[in-house]
């Protein structure tokens, strides 16, 4: 998996994940794993471990994913939930990284081993508001779990 993440970073600039678009990918990474309302600390480990793999997030670790997941707690009802998804995926703006962040969410979704309907209601979400084609999409989730 993690060779599929790293490739699919190739064409992004470390650079340009240094600044702030490389924590909204992140975030948006842990929000997709969380979608489902649970995070054991063994997924935990493999969703840093992913997030590593991203040019430029080499020094993510399980302190700076616990870190967001608390700030993300922040965020304490829906109307929250959703104007900050909505705001992290509007300040991802290159096609090419909204393309390559989808593709770790789906990662981090599958975490567990499988995607729960909230999760697949996310990815759903996350794809639309990416404008990415839905068959481009779903393409990417069916690769990780068919």
């Amino acid at each position: 998996m993690s060779d599929s993440v790293r490739r699919s970073f190739n064409e992004i600039s470390a650079e340009d994940l240094l600044t702030e678009q490389g924590v909204r990918v992140a975030e948006l990474a842990l929000w997709s794993a969380t979608s489902d309302g649970l995070v054991e600390a063994h997924e935990l480990n493999g969703i840093v471990a992913t997030i590593r793999q991203v040019p430029g997030l080499g020094d993510f670790d399980e302190d700076d994913a616990k870190a967001l997941l608390e700030h993300m707690e922040e965020f304490d009802d829906d109307g929250k939930v959703t104007a900050r998804l909505h705001a992290l995926a509007a300040g991802i703006t290159e096609q090419g990284l909204r393309r390559a962040a989808f593709q770790l969410a789906v990662y981090c979704a599958s975490s567990d081993g499988e995607f729960s309907e909230d999760e697949k209601d996310f990815l759903e979400w996350l794809a639309s508001a990416f404008n990415l084609d839905p068959n481009a999409a779903e393409a990417m989730i069916t690769e990780v779990i068919p």
